[in-house]
């Protein structure tokens, strides 16, 4: 019953246009992904089309973009990248220091706890100050959404 391509495009275009309709509006009617479920929904319905295996490279290329698109939002990108060096700069120079300093003068307490401070610092600077594309972006646009998707 399905099995005619047109049947089949209009499928893919309802199954694209309910993805697009999971995601945010903003003010000037730009869709924007602000949450992982929108991420999930528009990943899941580009591979959908994509399953479809429509003759029509059109709606296929669509599809890409949408996973195009999923797969830059969830790029990870360093944010207030001065900041975030100078921390991980004092991160590195207190663990590193504190295990040279425990090191030479025989306190390997010392030259542990600097290396377990220095590395728990350092994961610090990297949670807080990298994120996810989307999520910048989100947190940019947060003031402007007019509809909040799923």
């Amino acid at each position: 019953m399905y099995d005619e391509p047109a049947d089949r495009h209009r499928i893919a275009m309802d199954i694209r246009a309910e993805a697009f309709a999971a995601l945010s509006v903003t003010r000037d009617n730009q869709v924007e992904i602000t949450s992982v479920r929108q991420l999930r929904v528009l990943e899941e319905a580009a591979k959908r089309i994509l399953d479809m295996r429509l003759e029509d490279e059109t709606v296929n290329d669509l599809a890409r973009s949408m996973l195009d698109r999923v797969a830059f939002a969830r790029r990870w990108t360093w944010v207030d990248v001065p900041v975030a060096a100078a921390l991980a700069v004092v991160a590195l120079a207190t663990g590193v220091g504190a295990a040279v300093l425990g090191g030479t003068g025989g306190n390997i307490v010392l030259a542990v706890i600097g290396g377990i401070v220095g590395s728990v610092l350092l994961g610090i600077v990297v949670i807080r100050y990298r994120r996810e594309n989307w999520r910048i972006r989100a947190e940019r646009i947060a003031p402007m959404i007019w509809h909040h998707g799923v």
